[in-house]
């Protein structure tokens, strides 16, 4: 054989292992058979992926609970070293938020 003849053998097989590499999967599966069998064709063994998990969306977040013990006025929250008095904390009242902005005893 001539050079050149050995030179254009090796080109084509180079080609044909490329394209054998390309069309092959890079990562075989655990199971060397289960891989061989869904390659070959034989759809019966391949395995089925499964969908993905639908995503949940978080809870609502609920208002705080308003507590059973409210200061009755501002002086009282004063006294106890609870001014400001917020909504949603211990003894808040409604009548202690004048402007409504959720602060009381400002």
């Amino acid at each position: 054989m001539t050079r050149k003849t050995m030179l254009v053998r090796a080109g084509l097989g180079g080609f044909v292992l490329a394209a054998a590499m390309a069309t092959t999967p890079a990562v075989a599966a655990a199971d060397p058979i289960t891989d061989f069998l869904c390659n070959s064709g034989s759809a019966q063994f391949c395995p089925v992926p499964l969908p993905p998990a639908p995503l949940m969306a978080p809870a609502p977040r609920s208002a705080p609970a308003p507590s059973a013990f409210q200061y009755r006025n501002c002086t009282e929250a004063r006294d106890a070293g609870a001014a400001p008095v917020y909504r949603g904390d211990y003894g808040f009242g409604q009548h202690l938020d004048r402007d409504n902005d959720g602060i009381g005893c400002e």
